[in-house]
C-alpha cells in the first residue's frame, strides 16, 4: 500500500512538472530598459532609415518568441531604433525576412485589421501606471492600426483615431518603416523628465510567430500581450512638451437625400464642427456641433432567434473615443462583439438613435477625458433635437433631450482600480416627469498574472419606479496557459430601468461558471486544444428558474492558424408569456428543454482564399432548428479584397406558420489604392424582411485628420409590393487646423 502510495505521488510530481515545464521560463521587466535619445536632426519619413540620425539612435534588437516556441529567440532578426525631438516620437524598423518574397501583406486600408498579415505593434504606457496604454500597429504595405488599451486589456477601443504618420519600404531582405507619433497625439504627465512603459512585437504570419522585445508568457493568459504592468521601459525622455494645444475639424456635407417611404428625393446640406482643446498634458475637451455620422456603414443584418433585444456595436466616431472610460458593466472581449454583454449601464447607441432606428439629430456635445495623477476623468453632456416620424401607422414623437454622464476612475494598488459613474437622460419639454437617471460604483482588481475580480453595483432612477431598482454583479477570474475559470454573479431588480444603457433582463439572478483547460499535445498539427464548459442559470426574484445553459465544448487551434471547434449545449427555457419569433409565428408560453449539436471550421486567414463555415442542429422550443453560417475572404491582390457571408436557418416548430426558413447574405469590396484612399461597397439582403441595404463609402485622407467621403446609401424592400425605402448621395469634406 506504502509502494502504491508513493508511486502514485511520484506520478503526480512528474505530471506537475510536465505541466508547468512549459512555463518554467520566467521574465524580470526591470531588465528590459531602453534610453530615448534626443536628436536635432531632420527626420524625413520616407521609410528608408538613410538618415545620419538613426545611426546614433537607441537599438532594440533582442527579440522572444512566446509562439510557436515560448523562450527561444525569435527566428528572423528585427531592429528597432528610437529617437525623439521637440514635437515627434520616432521609431526606425527594420524587419529582416530570410524568405522576403513570401512575406504576408494583404491590408492597406487605415484601421484594417491586421492580425493575419506580418505586421509590427508598439505599446506606449506613457503614464507608466502599469494599466493603460496606446496601441499602434503597421505592416509592410503601410497600413496603420491604432487602439486605446484600458485596465491590461479589459476594454480596447480599436476604433480610436491618432494622429500619426508611417511609410514602409519592402526590400530584397525584408521591410522596413519609419514611424513620427506627434506628441499631441499623445497624453502624458507633465515633468521634466520621464520614463514610460513600453513593448514592441513582431508577428509572422507564415509561421504564426509571435516575438516581443519584454518576453510575453503563454501564462499571461490569449490577450497576454496587453498586460502592461509587465512591459519594459523607454526612460531619459526630458523636456516633453505636447505643443499645439487647439485643434479645430470643420465639415461642410450635401447632396441629395430621401429619408422615407413616399418622402422625395431633396437636396440637402449641413455644416458643422468637432473641436479638441488641450486643457492640461492629459485632460482634452472635445465639442461637437451639429454632428453628423453620414459615412457610418450600416449594421449587419442577423436573424434574432432570442426573445431578448440584439447588440449592435457603436460605429459613431464622437462616441467611440474615450468610449473605454466611460465603459461600466459586465466584461466582453472582442469576440464578443455582437453577442455583446448582457448589463451596460451607458450605452452610447441610446443616444442619437430611436428605438425603430431613425437617427435622432445631434445638435451638439461635450465631452472631457483624460487622467490627473491617479484619477480618470470624463465627462459627456450630448443635446439631442426633437423627431417625429410614422411607425406601423403610428405617430412617435421624440423630445429634445440631454444625456450628461460623469465618470471617475481611481488607481489603487499596483493595477487595480475603483470608480463611479453617474448619468442623467432629461427631457427638456418636459423635465420635471420625464427623466432617467443611474448611478454606480465598479471596481477592477488585478492580482498577480492569472487573477483578477471585477464588479459593479448600480441604482436607476425614474418616475413611477421606486424599489428593486438595484443591480450588481461580481466576476471572479482565474487565466493561465493552461487553465481557466470565470466565476459571476448578476442580480437585477424588477424596476431597474437604465434608459441610457443596454440591459436585457430584470427581476432576475443571474450564475455563470466557465471553467477549462487549454493543453497543447503537439499532434495532428495541433498547437492548442482548449477544451471547456460554460454554465449558466437565471431565476427570478421568487425563486422560479428562467433560464438554464451548459455548454461543452472543443476548440482545436492548429499551427497553420486554422481551427476547428465542436460543441454540444443544453438549454431551459421557461416563458412566461409567448414570443414572436418571426411575423405571425408565435413561441407559446411554458417550459422547453432542448439540446443541440453545433461545429465550425475556419482556414489560414492569412491566405488569399480563406472560409469559414459553421453548422447548428437540434431540438428548439418543441421543435427543430437547423442552422447554417459561411463567410469568407478573397484577397486578389495587395489593392483588392472580397469577403462574402451567408446564414440560413430552417425552423420546423409545432406551431401555425412554424415551418420556415430565413436567409441572410452580404458582401464587402474593398479596393485600396494607398493607405490613405480606399473605396468601400457593402450590400446585404434579409430575406424575411424581403429588405435590401447597399452602402458604398469612397475615404480619402488626404492629410492625417483631415477627410474626403463620398457617400452612397441605399435600402429597398424587395417583392411585388416592394419600394426604395431609403436613399442618400453624399460629399462630406473635413478639414483640420493645429493652433
Amino acid at each position: 500500500m506504502k509502494r502504491l502510495r508513493m508511486r502514485t505521488i511520484q506520478i503526480l510530481l512528474l505530471a506537475g512538472i510536465l505541466l508547468s515545464a512549459p512555463f518554467l521560463f520566467s521574465v524580470n521587466p526591470e531588465d528590459y530598459e531602453v534610453e530615448a535619445k534626443k536628436t536635432e536632426r531632420q527626420i524625413t519619413i520616407d521609410g528608408k532609415l538613410k538618415e545620419v540620425a538613426w545611426k546614433e539612435a537607441s537599438l532594440v534588437d533582442n527579440f522572444t518568441q512566446r509562439e510557436p516556441h515560448e523562450g527561444k529567440p525569435a527566428t528572423e532578426r528585427t531592429e528597432l531604433r528610437i529617437l525623439y525631438d521637440e514635437q515627434n516620437l520616432y521609431f526606425g524598423l527594420v524587419c529582416y525576412d530570410s524568405e522576403s518574397g513570401k512575406i504576408v501583406a494583404n491590408e492597406m486600408r487605415r484601421d484594417a485589421e491586421l492580425r493575419d498579415d506580418d505586421y509590427f505593434e508598439i505599446i506606449i504606457d506613457t503614464f507608466n501606471d502599469h494599466r493603460n496604454a496606446f496601441y499602434f500597429a503597421i505592416n509592410p504595405l503601410g497600413a496603420q492600426q491604432d487602439a486605446l488599451i484600458r485596465d491590461e486589456g479589459a476594454s480596447v477601443n480599436k476604433n480610436w483615431d491618432g494622429i500619426w504618420i508611417v511609410l514602409t519600404q519592402r526590400t530584397k531582405k525584408g521591410w522596413t518603416a519609419e514611424i513620427a507619433i506627434p506628441f499631441y497625439t499623445l497624453r502624458f504627465k507633465n515633468e521634466e523628465n520621464q520614463t514610460w512603459g513600453i513593448n514592441f512585437g513582431r508577428h509572422i504570419a507564415r509561421k504564426r510567430e509571435e516575438s516581443y522585445w519584454t518576453p510575453i508568457l503563454r501564462d499571461y493568459g490569449l490577450f497576454g500581450r496587453l498586460k502592461i504592468s509587465y512591459f519594459g521601459h523607454l526612460t531619459d525622455l526630458v523636456h516633453l512638451r505636447q505643443g499645439k494645444r487647439l485643434q479645430l475639424m470643420p465639415y461642410v456635407i450635401g447632396g441629395w437625400k430621401k429619408e422615407e417611404e413616399g418622402h422625395p428625393f431633396r437636396g440637402t446640406g449641413a455644416v458643422g464642427l468637432d473641436l479638441k482643446y488641450r486643457l492640461t498634458s492629459n485632460l482634452t475637451a472635445d465639442v461637437t456641433l451639429n454632428t453628423d455620422f453620414a459615412q457610418v456603414e450600416a449594421d449587419q443584418e442577423r436573424f434574432n432567434l432570442t426573445r431578448f433585444d440584439l447588440f449592435f456595436p457603436e460605429k459613431r466616431e464622437f462616441f467611440l473615443e474615450g468610449a473605454d472610460i466611460f465603459r461600466f458593466g459586465e466584461r466582453y472581449s472582442e469576440f464578443d462583439e455582437h453577442q455583446g454583454p448582457s448589463t451596460l449601464l451607458f450605452f452610447s447607441r441610446t443616444i442619437g438613435l430611436s428605438e425603430d432606428g431613425y437617427e435622432i439629430p445631434v445638435l451638439g456635445g461635450l465631452k472631457i477625458t483624460g487622467k490627473t495623477g491617479r484619477y480618470t476623468l470624463g465627462i459627456l453632456d450630448i443635446l439631442t433635437d426633437r423627431l417625429s416620424y410614422v411607425e406601423e401607422d403610428e405617430p412617435v414623437d421624440i423630445q429634445r433631450t440631454n444625456y450628461s454622464i460623469f465618470r471617475v476612475k481611481r488607481d489603487v494598488f499596483e493595477k487595480s482600480g475603483i470608480g463611479l459613474i453617474a448619468l442623467s437622460k432629461d427631457s427638456l419639454t418636459n423635465p420635471s416627469s420625464n427623466y432617467n437617471r443611474a448611478a454606480g460604483f465598479d471596481f477592477n482588481f488585478a492580482f498577480g498574472q492569472s487573477f483578477q475580480s471585477v464588479g459593479f453595483m448600480a441604482k436607476t432612477f425614474s418616475p413611477g419606479l421606486r424599489g428593486n431598482d438595484w443591480a450588481g454583479h461580481v466576476d471572479l477570474i482565474w487565466e493561465n496557459d493552461l487553465w481557466n475559470s470565470d466565476i459571476s454573479y448578476t442580480d437585477i431588480g424588477e424596476n431597474f430601468n437604465a434608459e441610457m444603457g443596454f440591459i436585457q433582463r430584470t427581476d432576475i439572478r443571474k450564475f455563470r461558471w466557465n471553467a477549462g483547460v487549454s493543453p497543447r499535445p503537439e499532434v495532428l498539427g495541433l498547437r492548442q486544444v482548449y477544451f471547456f464548459n460554460n454554465f449558466g442559470y437565471y431565476e427570478n426574484h421568487a425563486g422560479q428558474l428562467q433560464s438554464r445553459n451548459n455548454m461543452i465544448g472543443l476548440w482545436n487551434l492548429f499551427q497553420n492558424g486554422s481551427n476547428l471547434f465542436i460543441g454540444f449545449s443544453q438549454d431551459y427555457e421557461f416563458l412566461t408569456e409567448g414570443f414572436e419569433i418571426i411575423e405571425d409565428v408565435f413561441i407559446p408560453g411554458g417550459k422547453y428543454k432542448f439540446n443541440s449539436w453545433m461545429a465550425f471550421f475556419r482556414s489560414d486567414q492569412s491566405k488569399n482564399i480563406s472560409l469559414h463555415a459553421g453548422a447548428d442542429y437540434g431540438e428548439f422550443y418543441n421543435g427543430r432548428i437547423f442552422s447554417l453560417q459561411s463567410s469568407g475572404a478573397f484577397k486578389l491582390n495587395k489593392n483588392f479584397n472580397l469577403e462574402f457571408s451567408y446564414s440560413r436557418n430552417q425552423f420546423r416548430l409545432p406551431v401555425e406558420g412554424g415551418h420556415f426558413t430565413t436567409n441572410i447574405a452580404g458582401a464587402r469590396i474593398i479596393c485600396s489604392f494607398t493607405p490613405n484612399l480606399y473605396a468601400k461597397a457593402y450590400v446585404q439582403w434579409n430575406d424575411t424582411e424581403k429588405r435590401f441595404k447597399s452602402n458604398f463609402l469612397i475615404r480619402w485622407i488626404y492629410k492625417p485628420g483631415a477627410n474626403i467621403y463620398f457617400i452612397y446609401n441605399e435600402t429597398s424592400i424587395l417583392g411585388s409590393h416592394g419600394y426604395l425605402e431609403d436613399r442618400a448621395l453624399m460629399l462630406k469634406v473635413s478639414f483640420l487646423f493645429n493652433y
